[in-house]
């Protein structure tokens, strides 16, 4: 029996094992370890633990959801999330619940009007499936993203001419 609970601190040790088993065979760009998953998800955990949810079956974890909350112009949105499932877990509709779950949650404490978040496309999913629950893809933004020496570096140089 599926249950989708508020996340606790002693689940995050398993879900980042998850985190890595579901993001690491995707060949992305990122690889993530048992310690940099775990250190990314015990940021959300200090940060938004009230949107940190697990999916569990018969007891066992098998994923999460989490997101940030930030003031915008227009209310509330949710930003940089993270849903994952262990991969024998996808595509068995536990991630439509994790959404709707937290959804729910951003609307009853904080009016959430967005969720505004990344994903790859690199392969069709899990773009398409986005898609097909009413999240739309902004072409108008690019996501931009700098190594900190590098753009030092290259300040430092446009500097000096």
């Amino acid at each position: 029996m599926l249950e989708i609970r508020p996340t606790d601190e002693k689940d995050l040790s398993t879900l980042s094992g998850i985190y890595v088993e579901a993001y690491n065979p995707l060949n992305i760009g990122e690889e993530w370890t048992d310690q940099t998953a775990l250190r990314m998800l015990k940021h959300f955990y200090e940060v938004q633990p009230d949107l940190f949810f697990t999916a569990e079956e018969d007891g066992e974890i098998i994923g999460c959801i989490v997101a940030l909350i930030k003031p915008f112009w227009d209310g509330y949105h949710l930003t940089d999330g993270e849903l994952f499932l262990s991969p024998q877990h996808q595509k068995k509709g536990v991630g439509k619940k994790l959404i709707q779950h937290m959804f729910i949650a951003a609307l009853e404490k904080y009016q959430a009007v967005s969720w505004d978040t990344f994903t790859h496309n690199i392969h069709e999913h899990p773009l398409k499936w986005y898609k097909s629950l009413g999240f739309e893809e902004i072409h108008e933004w690019t996501m931009i993203s700098g190594n900190i020496k590098d753009v030092l570096e290259k300040i430092e140089e446009v500097d000096k001419i």
